[in-house]
């Protein structure tokens, strides 16, 4: 028998760090007046989708992203299993702050964007794509068979993306999400049968 499922992601909305092009990572800053009335504005387009449950990343941005689009609909599971990725000693740090660090940042470059390699401290994209696989295992043992929203952050989007497409962990790195942008996965049983993608509002955000 087939079973279908789609898992819907969204990147969190605008927080004043990303105004300020810092490193948030593990640092639980909160949406700002930007990010709430951006994520109003996007709960009205995703009306029409009838979602059976929405997991959110434990950290504040993401759930105060996750309650203003669902509206209360549907419930709302915690996860820290999808929080975003540790930068270590370049959390709360500009980017251009973070370019004059001694010893440096390594940055490689892939998909057309810079990846921090080895921020002291932090969480290497090694562990990180092996978080997504675990997360992806919880989300396949828990809703096959269901419409999940998941809100969660760039970074770690990057590298759930790439396992739901059956890719390594640096080709993972090859495409970053917007805030308040709609991925949405079609599985039939766990094959891949689709995928399309949305912004629900506005532009490209820096990817901090």
């Amino acid at each position: 028998m087939l079973i279908e499922t789609t898992i819907n992601t969204i990147r969190h909305a605008h927080t004043q760090y990303n105004t300020e092009k810092r490193y948030a990572g593990t640092i639980d800053v909160p949406l700002n007046e930007k990010g709430v009335q951006d994520s109003c504005r996007a709960a009205e387009k995703l009306l029409p989708i009838m979602f059976d449950v929405a997991i959110s990343s434990n950290m504040r941005r993401a759930v105060e992203t996750a309650q203003i689009l669902t509206g209360g609909r549907i419930p709302i599971v915690k996860c820290k299993l999808c929080a975003e990725r540790n930068f270590g000693v370049m959390e709360g740090h500009t980017w251009d702050e973070v370019q004059k660090f001694d010893p440096p940042i390594l940055f490689v470059e892939v998909g057309n964007d810079l990846h921090s390699v080895n921020p002291k401290g932090g969480e290497s994209f090694e562990d990180l794509w092996y978080r997504a696989i675990k997360f992806n295992r919880f989300l396949f043992k828990n809703y096959t068979g269901r419409n999940v929203l998941v809100v969660s952050h760039g970074v770690f989007l990057q590298m759930f993306h790439g396992v739901l497409r059956g890719l390594n962990c640096i080709e993972s790195l090859g495409s970053y999400p917007a805030n308040l942008e709609l991925a949405s996965f079609r599985f039939s049983n766990n094959c891949l049968i689709g995928e399309e993608r949305k912004k629900l509002i506005g532009q490209a955000e820096v990817n901090f």
